[in-house]
């Protein structure tokens, strides 16, 4: 009988080391974030709100609110595999950030700086995504990205691409 071994490349054990502790911070820092925005903004707002923009302003932080899940989901993937120093702290920071902010919104309290926190976690997490090379794993959905990059680089007149 013979029994073929089951090797795991090497960059895998690397992979797996690193992702948890950034993973578990991204984690406590979001379930904690939350309820500190909450005792934070806990008394009323200073001047009386109309309540029609009241309910636009939640209903504003309840998207906000969804954009922030999204991004704690993309996050918790993508720091399922190394990144750089600067972008796994972004990936770690940027998710609670936007919770505080539209914790904040919601509260109605100090909305210039919910507005703050909620737009520099969206910009900073949107940097780092974009700028990131591994952020698609090798699979189908990057080469038909890379594909459909080839087709809109410029063309020179020998027919080869610019770059």
């Amino acid at each position: 009988m013979r029994v073929q071994a089951m090797t795991i490349p090497a960059a895998a054990g690397r992979a797996t080391r690193g992702a948890p502790p950034a993973r578990l911070m991204l984690a406590a820092l979001t379930v904690l974030a939350l309820p500190l925005a909450w005792i934070a903004a806990g008394r009323s707002p200073a001047a009386e709100i109309d309540p029609d923009l009241v309910r636009v302003i939640r209903f504003m932080a309840l998207i906000k609110g969804g954009f922030a899940l999204a991004a704690l989901a993309g996050c918790l993937w993508r720091l399922g595999r190394p990144a750089a120093a600067w972008r796994s702290l972004v990936y770690v920071a940027g998710p609670p950030l936007m919770a505080v902010g539209a914790a904040g919104l919601w509260s109605l309290h100090d909305a210039g700086s919910a507005a703050l926190a909620l737009h520099l976690g969206l910009f900073a997490l949107l940097a780092a995504a974009l700028t990131d090379p591994d952020a698609l794993p090798d699979g189908p959905l990057r080469h038909a990205v890379r594909s459909s990059r080839r087709r809109t680089e410029p063309r020179s007149a020998s027919g080869r691409s610019a770059r």
